[in-house]
């Protein structure tokens, strides 16, 4: 007789029920190297024996200029060789003082609750605020820039137009050197 559909499936389930049982080759772990297997064996010692079994120094007892490689190898236990390096940088000036270039050391996430130490140009629907600021004197006097800028508006344009253009040359011939000016020609047109 025919198998029917129901009885394959659950024939070929039982039969991949026994197969996940059995281990996989690949699924066996390798032996371990003979650090891991030491490792394994001082995680289980107290400190100070394994301490003297590697003749190392205390870990909490480290100076500046005490060598620590002996910590580094792979069979000494995470937790001494992270007690021996804080001890070091703790030993060492240079690794103990923190040089303020940590750049996620502070916390930057309330920006916005800080209130008034934000202060920016910028308006919403209007963009920045382009308008100078008048300086204020303590006195109540307007500032110098305020003052230049009547007695400008009170000459008439062209004497303006000559002011500049003076202060302009005036710029110039104070910024080039000596030599630089000796050696161009002193020529000066004025226009009508």
């Amino acid at each position: 007789m025919a198998e029917s559909r129901l009885q394959r499936w659950s024939r070929k389930k039982t039969g991949a029920s026994k197969e996940a049982e059995l281990p996989l080759p690949s699924a066996i772990e390798p032996e371990s190297s003979p650090e891991e297997q030491e490792l394994a064996a001082n995680e289980a010692l107290p400190e100070q024996e394994v301490l003297k079994k590697y003749n190392l120094p205390d870990p909490d007892a480290i100076e500046l200029g005490t060598d620590i490689t002996g910590f580094m190898r792979k069979e000494i236990p995470e937790l001494l060789r992270r007690r021996a390096l804080r001890s070091l940088w703790k030993s060492n000036p240079v690794l103990a003082v923190l040089d303020g270039l940590n750049d996620y050391d502070e916390d930057f996430t309330d920006a916005a609750n800080t209130g008034k130490a934000i202060q920016t140009l910028y308006k919403v629907g209007q963009g920045f605020d382009r308008t100078p600021k008048v300086d204020e004197k303590p006195d109540g006097q307007a500032g110098a820039q305020t003052q230049e800028s009547a007695e400008a508006s009170k000459a008439s344009a062209p004497e303006v137009a000559e002011k500049v253009a003076e202060q302009n040359r005036e710029k110039v011939l104070a910024e080039k050197s000596e030599p630089e000016i000796a050696a161009e020609p002193t020529t000066t047109a004025r226009y009508a």
